[in-house]
């Protein structure tokens, strides 16, 4: 299984050197690249800066998946300010020759009886598509992540054939549709075309019915059926990297003894390559 990556989003304050090496040793061929300064990329850096950083990943052999931004449109007039900010990490991308940009969708909210406000739909796909032309200049692709009001395939399905954008493509975090009750058979027949990256964590639903988030475990210890997952996105021709996000800096529960990325990294590469070897022998069948 030569398909691994991880996003850097754990890796705080780490040398870009040192998250290759770690990423080399454990046996991941592929890299989510967080951005900002505390993760050893940034739209701050210099000419010279990005094109030390690209040989370094070209002479390593690791992949650069993506850019992980922190852009997020929601159709209002912050989306001026979030485009602009897009155009950065996307000329990042092109030159350190990544495929895409992640960027989210709508409002982050952590409970069902808390409100958010309406999102102007049109508004939103004009702003999708703006992305979608400026990256196309740069060579590089748009990657809305399943999350917020468009977590599920139902949603974003709508999203993606109303924008027309060719370069519009679809990061399939496999927890967030099963925390809106979708199924991932239903995720990935909406979405499996278009599926070009995929965010691997594990969880169980949260004891509190309010809350939107599952309570997240190790990779292969919760209720995520990611033997399931692989196995229908496989099945469906999908060739992407299925990447390890880690999400120490938010989740609480995973701010503990033993889940450090020493010691999730490995323990994730070795899950994935006998569960892949499984999912080949089943999918033979």
């Amino acid at each position: 299984m030569d398909r691994l990556a991880f996003s850097t989003l754990p890796c705080e304050g780490w040398s870009l050197d040192e998250m290759i090496g770690i990423a080399g040793k454990r046996g991941f061929t592929g890299m989510e690249l967080r951005e900002g300064g505390v993760w050893g990329i940034s739209v701050e850096m210099t000419a010279g800066e990005r094109e030390e950083a690209r040989r370094a990943f070209e002479q390593s052999g690791i992949a650069v998946t993506d850019i992980g931004s922190g852009v997020c449109l929601t159709g209002g007039e912050g989306d001026l300010v979030q485009l602009e900010r897009f155009r950065q990490v996307a000329s990042l991308a092109r030159d350190l020759r990544a495929t895409g940009v992640r960027i989210f969708l709508g409002h982050f909210n952590e409970r069902r009886d808390r409100a958010m406000p309406a999102i102007p739909y049109d508004a939103l796909v004009t702003g999708v598509k703006a992305a979608c032309d400026d990256a196309a200049g740069l060579g590089v692709q748009v990657w809305i992540e399943t999350h917020n009001e468009f977590a599920t395939g139902r949603s974003l399905r709508r999203l993606l054939d109303d924008a027309g954008k060719p370069n519009c493509k679809v990061v399939y975090d496999v927890i967030h549709p099963l925390e809106e009750g979708e199924s991932p058979a239903d995720t990935v027949a909406l979405l499996g075309s278009d599926c070009v990256h995929v965010h691997m964590k594990d969880g169980v639903p949260s004891e509190d019915p309010s809350a939107i988030g599952w309570k997240y475990k190790r990779v292969g210890e919760g209720a995520v059926p990611i033997a399931d997952i692989v196995g229908l996105l496989e099945r469906c021709g999908y060739t992407g990297y299925y990447s390890l996000e880690w999400e120490t800096k938010w989740r609480k529960e995973l701010q503990v003894p033993g889940a450090e990325p020493a010691v999730v990294f490995p323990a994730y590469v070795s899950f994935m390559k006998r569960l892949f070897q499984s999912v080949e022998k089943r999918n033979a069948i």
